[in-house]
């Protein structure tokens, strides 16, 4: 009697481990299904190299934060510093090799006082310089301050045959009809009812000049900084210097989109420190 009882037992806690591993499986089944499920990301993966350019007396550090805020959000990757020497030589640092997710290339001048027409020559050489090494149809400049100008007057030079297509221009906070200061005055200026400011400055006539010569149906995204503190400005560039891009480039297709920043984060060396500015930017160059 013993022994049936031992026997019913052991058949009890059989089948008991048995039901308790066939429960288990529906989970185990479920949890792996979940976990093979890829999620898309919200950023595309393109190879077009980005060139982040600094502004007047601006340096790697001006860029660093935007630059550290891509990789992050948008899985871009700096591959290159291109540095120009105060004679105009560029030098690459870093390593490009095989597929590489959103590119970056940091712009660095060592003379950072260079006039906007220098610089941009200094800038189309470096495109040129890593073109050669990296070939690519297509490019994107992010620009802060003078670099702004210095990118707009370098579409707006005629280059070679085979140079590059802009693809995607963002300006932040750019001087294109005067600064604060030096050669304009806050709340001075303003804009016609035809969309004209009403003063022009030097830098706006230099570009003026040739606007024709800027390539169509290009995408801009032009970041505009205001204080708040009644000068209608980021301290140093008014607004309507910086939208004054906008009447500029009539005429030349551009795919237009401006955005304001508001408060003392919105000054003019605080916009490329500005975490919502670098998400801005990090959205229209690479969000789906």
């Amino acid at each position: 009697m013993k022994q049936m009882k031992w026997w019913l037992l052991t058949l009890l806690l059989v089948f008991g481990l048995a039901g308790c591993t066939s429960q288990a499986k529906p989970t185990s089944t479920k949890s792996r299904q979940s976990t093979s499920q890829k999620r898309v990301s919200a950023y595309i993966d393109s190879t077009t190299p980005t060139f982040y350019v600094h502004g007047f007396q601006g340096s790697a550090k001006s860029t660093n934060t935007l630059i550290k805020h891509a990789e992050k959000t948008a899985h871009a990757h700096k591959v290159l510093v291109a540095t120009v020497s105060t004679s105009g030589t560029v030098t690459l640092t870093g390593k490009w090799q095989g597929h590489v997710r959103n590119p970056i290339i940091q712009v660095v001048f060592k003379n950072n006082l260079a006039q906007y027409d220098q610089q941009s020559a200094w800038l189309a050489k470096v495109i040129t310089t890593v073109q050669q090494q990296h070939a690519f149809r297509q490019y994107n400049i992010v620009a802060h301050s003078a670099g702004c100008v210095a990118s707009v007057n370098m579409l707006m030079t005629k280059q070679t045959a085979d140079f590059p297509s802009i693809n995607k221009l963002v300006t932040i906070a750019g001087p294109f009809d005067g600064v604060v200061g030096e050669d304009d005055v806050a709340n001075q200026n303003s804009f016609l009812a035809s969309g004209q400011p009403k003063y022009l400055h030097a830098a706006y006539e230099l570009l003026a000049a040739k606007r024709t010569n800027f390539p169509t149906h290009v995408h801009l995204l032009n970041i505009v900084g205001t204080l708040n503190d009644g000068s209608h400005s980021d301290s140093l560039v008014t607004n309507v210097s910086a939208r004054s891009i906008k009447y500029l480039l009539r005429g030349r297709s551009v795919d237009y989109t401006e955005k304001d920043f508001y408060g003392k984060h919105a000054q003019h060396s605080q916009l490329h420190e500005n975490a919502h500015v670098a998400l801005a930017v990090d959205r229209y160059l690479w969000h789906r």
